[in-house]
């Protein structure tokens, strides 16, 4: 099994990309703070549900569309873009294309190190349109593309870990997060869709754990959804 370290240095090396080695990072310490979970006391002694909170848990009746439909309406979403995810084409279009999910690599693709995890959004299979990508143009100055994705065990007490990407295609020199193609070697390709985002696995998950994957999309927001971590194959 390749190891961490050596395969975000083999990986750096064979994109000319600069990549941080990994660092683990304390759930609630990176730079946008991690949602309430807790109810918020009211002024006559009542609680309400926070509509930006975030499960530590899966739910037993999760429904990812729903989830984020309803946090995308309460703020985790952009107003401008809160029209096409409440029109007819809301779930498989704007929804969907956001929500992650554990890509098949191709056989010419290296094996993903252990306590890494290979993401796509997007997944055909579920009929989502397959998230593109882009780097900042004239229509778009700040790009398109996932700049944060947090990752923590899906359990009441666990370590959040925050993968960064600053650029795109290419990773900035202070990113702890890298980029993969799905086919070829081309993680442009394709309008950006065929971009693989690989991010560190906190110390506390082992494959088959379920975790949850908390991410910002710089365009569209943010989304959240549960995975669980393949074993590997081999």
């Amino acid at each position: 099994m390749t190891s961490r370290r050596v395969f975000l240095q083999q990986l750096a090396a064979s994109t000319g990309a600069v990549v941080l080695l990994p660092q683990v990072v304390a759930c609630g310490s990176s730079s946008e703070p991690e949602p309430r979970v807790e109810p918020t006391p009211t002024g006559g002694g009542e609680t309400v549900a926070d509509p930006l909170a975030v499960p530590r848990t899966k739910p037993a009746d999760w429904d990812a569309i729903a989830f984020n439909r309803a946090r995308g309406n309460a703020g985790a979403i952009p107003e401008s873009y809160l029209a096409d995810v409440n029109g007819p084409e809301g779930e498989l279009k704007h929804l969907g294309k956001h929500l992650p999910y554990v890509p098949n690599l191709d056989s010419g693709v290296s094996p993903i190190a252990e306590g890494m995890l290979a993401i796509m959004w997007g997944d055909p299979s579920k009929g989502h349109a397959m998230h593109p990508n882009a780097a900042p143009s004239e229509d778009n100055p700040e790009g398109h593309w996932y700049n944060w994705i947090r990752v923590r065990k899906a359990s009441e007490d666990a370590t959040e870990l925050e993968s960064r990407f600053s650029g795109w295609p290419t990773v900035g020199t202070e990113d702890n997060g890298t980029y993969m193609a799905l086919e070829g070697g081309d993680p442009a390709a394709d309008a950006g869709k065929n971009t693989v985002y690989v991010v560190q696995l906190p110390p506390d998950v082992r494959p088959g754990d379920v975790v949850r994957i908390h991410a910002h999309c710089l365009t569209h927001g943010e989304y959240v959804d549960f995975l669980t971590v393949p074993t590997p194959i081999g």
